[in-house]
C-alpha cells in the first residue's frame, strides 16, 4: 500500500469532519414527538362522514337545509289546551276605546278579575279559560257565525251555542256576578246592590236587566220574534195590560229572562225591580265557603 503524504492525510481529515454532520442527520431516526402529533391530530379530526349529520356544514347536510319560509319545529311544543265546553267570551276591538276602558277596570289590582281568581276562575285568552279575552280577528269564524257587530261582546257559551248574554247599558253592571251568570246561569247577585243607570230605549213599561237567556237558541233576535215567542210560548203569564208590542226590545228581553226564570229554566230571579223579585237565597261572592260550581 502507498503511503500517503502528511499532506494528504490531512486533507482527507478535514474532509471527514466536514462531511460528518450530514450524514449524522441521513441516519438519524424520525423524531417521535413530531411522529406522535401527527398520530393525535389524525385521531382528533375525522372525516364529516363520521360526525353525525347535523354537525356536517350545511353544503354537506341536507338535514341542515330548511327553506326560509318553513319555521323550525319545536318536538317539545305542549299541544294546546281543549276548549272548555261552558266559558265566558269577552271579545273586543282593536281601536275599541270601550273595551280598553271596561278590561282595565275589571283588570284592576283589587278588583273584579282577582276576586273572581280567588275563587278558581282562570281568565285568559286561551279556550280552555272560564273567561276567554280574545280580539275578534282571532276568532273570526266565530263572529260569522254569532253574526257579533258590536264590540264588547260579553256571551256564555255551551259547546258551539251561546245560551247567555250580556247587554251593558240595561242597570246590570259588568262585574264578577254578571260572568258568574254567563258562565253558570245562576243569578247569585246580592239584593241591594247598585245599578247602574239606564242608557238604552225604554218605555218605562218594564224594569231592565243585562244579563239575557237565548230565545230558542237565538242570543240576539229582533223583536218580532221575541213577541211571537213571548205570545205563544208565556202568553199566560202575561198580564193582560202588557202591551208588548209597543215595548222596547231590551223590555221583551227582561220580560222574557223572567218569565224563563221564574219557570224554573234557569237561575231564581234577584233582579230588583223585576216584575218578578221573589225573596231567593243570598251567596255571598267572597265568602269562603261559596264554591263556583264549574
Amino acid at each position: 500500500m502507498r503511503n500517503r503524504s502528511p499532506y494528504t492525510a490531512a486533507l482527507l481529515l478535514s474532509l471527514s469532519y466536514a462531511l460528518l454532520p450530514q450524514i449524522s442527520q441521513a441516519a438519524a431516526p424520525p423524531d417521535r414527538t413530531e411522529a406522535k402529533s401527527s398520530v393525535a391530530t389524525d385521531r382528533q379530526a375525522p372525516d364529516d362522514s363520521q360526525r353525525p349529520a347535523d354537525t356536517n356544514s350545511p353544503a354537506d347536510s341536507a338535514q341542515n337545509e330548511r327553506p326560509d319560509s318553513e319555521p323550525a319545529t319545536n318536538k317539545t311544543e305542549t299541544p294546546p289546551a281543549a276548549p272548555r265546553k261552558a266559558r265566558v267570551l269577552f271579545i273586543s276591538m282593536q281601536g275599541c276605546s270601550v273595551c280598553t276602558r271596561e278590561l282595565t277596570r275589571l283588570r284592576r289590582p283589587g278588583g273584579d278579575f282577582d276576586a273572581m281568581r280567588t275563587k278558581g276562575w282562570k281568565i285568559g285568552s286561551t279556550p280552555d279559560c272560564h273567561l276567554q279575552i280574545v280580539d275578534r280577528t282571532e276568532i273570526p269564524e266565530l263572529v260569522v257565525r254569532y253574526g257579533i257587530q258590536s264590540y264588547p261582546t260579553v256571551i256564555g257559551v255551551e259547546g258551539d251555542e251561546i245560551v247567555r248574554s250580556f247587554k251593558s247599558g240595561c242597570t246590570t253592571p259588568l262585574d264578577s256576578w254578571t260572568f258568574g251568570f254567563l258562565l253558570k246561569g245562576e243569578n247569585e247577585r246580592p239584593r241591594g246592590t247598585v245599578s247602574e243607570a239606564a242608557r238604552v230605549a225604554s218605555t218605562g213599561s218594564y224594569p231592565l236587566r243585562g244579563n239575557h237567556w237565548s230565545i230558542e237558541g237565538e242570543w240576539n233576535p229582533p223583536k218580532d220574534r221575541i213577541v211571537s215567542h213571548l205570545r205563544a210560548t208565556h202568553g199566560n203569564q202575561i198580564a193582560a195590560t202588557y202591551a208588548i208590542e209597543t215595548w222596547s226590545i231590551e223590555e221583551l228581553k227582561s220580560l222574557h229572562d223572567d218569565l224563563h226564570e221564574r219557570e224554573g229554566g234557569g237561575a231564581t230571579t234577584n233582579y230588583v225591580g223585576s216584575g218578578y223579585a221573589q225573596p231567593t237565597r243570598s251567596v255571598n261572592f267572597t265568602s269562603a265557603g261559596h264554591k263556583m260550581g264549574f
